[in-house]
């Protein structure tokens, strides 16, 4: 198509190019003094300083608690792996059974990826981490599915004894 075709073409079509007056562009000024959004803080600061020591308290119990396992535990594979650091807590059993373990502190949880069980999100309610869904908690459903994927009985009794303090 001709230049002149084409041009004829888009006068017909009424088609234009945008143009933006002056006044109306942004400046560095405008970008520089534009008001922040600042959303409401949806947690007091006691509360979220609670959450974080409480959160601390259970991973760093959760991952001792793990890392002790290959003592204990005849015919670990040797897949097994433990990995904190200090948010997420990852335990590794083989290629294809992972646990996720990590703190969400906007929402004030934990939140568990199991190679069972799913996605949950543990709110921490009278000194333990409960699934608000079926109330089940985080160390128990933790004890079970492990106990079942390594056929040995645990009992994770130095991190029920850890949350105790903030019960």
């Amino acid at each position: 198509m001709s230049k002149r075709r084409l041009l004829s073409f888009l006068s017909h079509k009424a088609v234009r190019p945008l143009i933006t007056p002056p006044s109306k562009l942004l400046t560095i000024k405008h970008v520089i003094n534009a008001p922040t959004y600042n959303p409401p803080r949806k947690y007091v600061s006691g509360v979220s300083t609670k959450f974080s020591e409480v959160c601390d308290e259970t991973l760093h119990e959760i991952a001792d608690f793990l890392e002790d396992l290959p003592d204990y535990v005849p015919d670990i594979s040797d897949e097994f792996d433990v990995e904190f650091n200090g948010e997420v807590l990852t335990l590794t059993l083989s290629k294809t059974c992972i646990f996720v373990i990590n703190r969400q502190t906007p929402n004030q949880q934990i939140w568990l990826s199991s190679p069972i069980s799913g996605p949950k999100r543990y709110d921490f309610v009278d000194g333990d981490w409960k699934y608000s869904h079926d109330n089940s908690s985080l160390i128990e459903l933790l004890e079970s599915e492990l106990a079942g994927l390594l056929n040995f009985e645990l009992e994770m009794n130095s991190v029920r004894h850890a949350l105790l303090k903030f019960a």
